[in-house]
């Protein structure tokens, strides 16, 4: 694990997290309208997968730690009532939701071995993304159950016949949805025109292994 925290990884992990908290800012500029409980569409993700893909899995997860954290420190929503449901919700929308999106990361390994083969590479950018942004999209989905509860006053786009766990899934899915089809085809359009973006040298393919 040392030549994962070497001065170049921590350097890319602190520029990709500040681009991708950037993007997220953007995003949720003018998503806001659209998305009154939070949430927005963009491409931020893209920089937590690119971390990943170049760096693996503990580089990606800690990408999006710092992106969740600093979005936090942005403010939040966050349920009234008891103590113990609002810190599990805000933990699963921003301390656990972008770091699960460096999950993508599991496939960098065989992705840097893949280079005589650019479409195994595509395909691995490919379930990778969809394996992150999965993961992501269920961690808001457990969150928004536990924010709106059996109140469906709160619900928004006038869907309050639905309960809770069918108007959680169909808000988070609106926004993550997109997110992770747009994220997830240019990270392809990388791995396909611009691969050299994504990979690693010979002496740093360690950053990638998975110790055990």
């Amino acid at each position: 694990m040392k030549s994962l925290f070497n001065i170049k990884v921590i350097a890319e992990i602190a520029i990709f997290a500040a681009i991708g908290y950037v993007l997220d800012l953007c995003a949720g500029a003018y998503s806001a309208p659209l998305f009154p409980s939070g949430g927005s569409i963009g491409i931020a993700l893209v920089a937590v997968f690119i971390v990943s893909f170049r760096r693996g899995p503990v580089a990606g997860i800690l990408t999006g730690l710092i992106m969740g954290l600093l979005d936090l420190a942005d403010g939040f929503y966050a349920i009234a009532g008891e103590w113990w449901k609002a810190f599990l919700q805000v933990a699963l929308d921003y301390w656990i939701a972008y770091p699960l999106a460096g999950f993508a990361g599991f496939f960098a390994s065989l992705f840097q071995k893949k280079k005589e083969c650019a479409g195994a590479r595509v395909s691995l950018v490919v379930v990778g993304c969809f394996l992150g942004g999965l993961l992501k999209f269920l961690s808001h989905y457990l969150s928004g159950v536990l924010f709106w509860g059996d109140d469906p006053s709160a619900f928004a786009w006038g869907l309050s016949f639905l309960n809770k766990w069918a108007y959680s899934l169909l808000y988070n899915m609106a926004y993550m949805l997109p997110c992770i089809v747009l994220s997830g085809g240019i990270m392809a359009l990388v791995a396909w025109k611009y691969p050299k973006f994504l990979e690693v040298s010979d002496n740093e393919k360690e950053s990638v292994e998975v110790k055990q």
